[in-house]
């Protein structure tokens, strides 16, 4: 028999242990905007299932999925710049 006050470690494990509710809050954003960006690269074609409107020089679905690749990227980096810093280690290095 298991005793109670073991750990289970059994699970998915999003979080680190200690990460701060504001972190949880911006990753699970930035997970949503991403998903729903791949989401709309996957089935682009429903929406965008035509070469008529000529866009910038590109057929319709063309450009759908050049606007959808610059919306990732730029989700991609406002991500890396609103991460938090690492402070700079001191010591020697072998």
């Amino acid at each position: 028999m298991m005793n109670r006050t073991q750990k289970n470690d059994y699970g998915i494990v999003i979080f680190k242990e200690g990460t701060p509710p504001g972190e949880r809050r911006k990753a699970m954003f930035f997970f949503t905007v991403l998903s729903l960006i791949i989401l709309g690269q996957a089935c682009y074609w429903l929406v965008a299932n035509s070469v008529e409107p000529i866009v910038l020089g590109m057929p319709f679905g063309m450009f759908t999925v050049v606007i959808l690749i610059v919306l990732e990227f730029v989700a991609l980096a406002a991500m890396y710049l609103l991460e938090p810093k690492e402070a700079p280690q001191t010591g020697e290095q072998r």
